[in-house]
């Protein structure tokens, strides 16, 4: 069965958003604070492989979500089932979706937004401006033509202990001298130069590693990463912290998470093996990986997300709601990458033919 939460003052029962100044919910009639209590209990990590048996013998999940009704104000609307939070787009009221929310995996934790949609804007304002090779017309575009919207985005973090065994090869460099011929002033002259090489070793090896947190975006909505997240400042999930904002389901599952914290991980793991390597070059042949003591958490990050239309083309970008990273598409004047690349040639030829006119 289908079920909305609104979030009522205490004092007036209007609805209530959560408020980034405060970091309450706040009344946008009365002005009065409404407390969210934290709990700031220690995230407990899931053990893995318990969690894939029990959803593998757990009934299937309800079928999507056509309509909703308002709690506040009886209207009913659209609310597509991978949307856990919104607002009712009649009375403004913030409502979570029980169907939609409905996943055997119910998020643990979450980082509460911690920079305003104002102040998002000033900065998708100067980041278009910021950019050497934008058009000129972009840097007065309005971050007001902009549609900004703050979602949460479901994440999966994965800790798990590797055992790597690897073969590959070391390589040291080393120079020859080589004598040839060149033309100076119309003259030929014997010159010499060093030649690098490289001598090659086999080596072989184990790499043990234990990953903490390998965060993986549980959303297939967003098309950006924003990698740098303060994931020390979790608290615990609660709903009233989701008011005023939308927030998605995870619709990449445990699984398909874990295969890409997988390959997160290996990219790491052959970095450290290079490292053990040594030398002046490293080759990696071939690498076996075990991984055991797997575990996870399920937690929401805060996201402001939108889209701006510049002569005809729509780009989209992203921007961290914790720390103000923004992410994502903008437009390049062909003029000046033209100017720049044609100067760029016009410099390097001029320093050639002095060079080769032996005034450098």
């Amino acid at each position: 069965m289908q079920k909305e939460y609104v979030f009522p003052c205490e004092q007036c029962g209007a609805a209530l958003s959560f408020s980034v100044a405060t970091g309450e919910l706040t009344c946008p009639y009365c002005t009065h604070i409404n407390h969210v209590e934290r709990a700031f209990t220690q995230v407990v990590e899931k053990d893995y492989d318990e969690a894939l048996y029990r959803l593998k013998h757990l009934p299937q999940q309800p079928s999507a979500v056509t309509s909703s009704k308002c709690p506040a104000c009886a209207a009913t609307f659209e609310l597509q089932e991978n949307i856990h939070a919104s607002v009712c787009p009649f009375c403004g009221s913030a409502v979570v979706n029980e169907v939609a929310r409905y996943r055997h995996i119910r998020p643990q934790a979450l980082l509460p937004f911690k920079i305003s949609s104002d102040a998002a804007r000033k900065i998708f304002k100067e980041w278009l401006k910021s950019h050497w090779f934008a058009p000129n017309k972009l840097k007065h575009y309005g971050a007001e033509e902009s549609t900004l919207k703050g979602i949460y985005i479901p994440y999966w973090t994965y800790d798990a202990q590797t055992f790597s065994h690897y073969s590959g090869r070391r390589g040291t460099v080393y120079y020859e001298t080589q004598t040839y011929r060149a033309a100076i002033n119309g003259r030929s002259e014997v010159r010499s130069r060093q030649v690098q090489k490289i001598r090659w070793t086999p080596v072989s090896g184990n790499m043990s590693r234990f990953f903490d947190d390998v965060l993986v975006m549980a959303s297939e909505s967003l098309h950006y990463s924003l990698l740098q997240w303060d994931l020390e400042n979790l608290v615990n999930y609660d709903e009233s912290f989701l008011s005023g904002y939308e927030s998605e389901v995870y619709s990449i599952d445990l699984e398909r998470g874990l295969e890409r914290a997988k390959a997160t991980m290996e990219y790491r793991i052959r970095a450290a093996i290079k490292r053990q390597i040594g030398g002046d070059r490293q080759e990696i042949t071939g690498v076996e990986t075990a991984y055991s003591s797997i575990t996870f958490k399920h937690i929401l990050l805060p996201v402001y997300a939108s889209a701006f239309t510049f002569e005809g083309k729509v780009y989209s970008y992203v921007i961290n709601g914790r720390n103000g990273a923004i992410s994502g598409e903008r437009p390049y004047s062909i003029i000046k990458i033209v100017a720049a690349v044609t100067a760029v040639v016009a410099i390097a030829a001029a320093l050639y033919y002095a060079n080769e006119q032996g005034l450098l």
